[in-house]
């Protein structure tokens, strides 16, 4: 199947719509298998949706509850269910390429792209 353009961001708004459901939305970062961190997206999340891209408000930092380098992000609504995993090379960009535990996690940019 190939989607058009203005498919995929339907598909994408209606996402940013079960993100929005409730109270805040959250991305957690790992470390393998250990949870780094945990970011409470914003309400709404979404900053535009346009080409198949959503790009998410970025939200305030964080601190790490563990060290390390993120290799892997999960999306998850205000009820705890999983939405989309996100690649941390492509998807999400943090000020600084590792964490540490007691240390700020900040997003400087967030996006999901179909």
């Amino acid at each position: 199947m190939i989607l058009s353009i203005d498919a995929k961001n339907a598909a994408l708004q209606g996402i940013a719509d079960k993100l929005n459901e409730g109270a805040n939305s959250v991305l957690s970062l790992y470390v393998g298998e250990t949870l780094a961190a945990e970011i409470a997206l914003l309400n709404p999340v979404q900053d535009s949706i346009a080409n198949a891209v959503m790009t998410f408000k970025v939200p305030p930092k964080v601190l790490a509850i563990t060290s390390g380098v993120p290799t892997a992000a999960k999306v998850l609504d205000a009820s705890g269910t999983l939405i989309a995993t996100l690649d941390v090379a492509t998807e999400l960009a943090l000020d600084k390429p590792q964490v540490y535990q007691g240390g700020y996690v900040s997003l400087t940019t967030l996006t999901m792209g179909i």
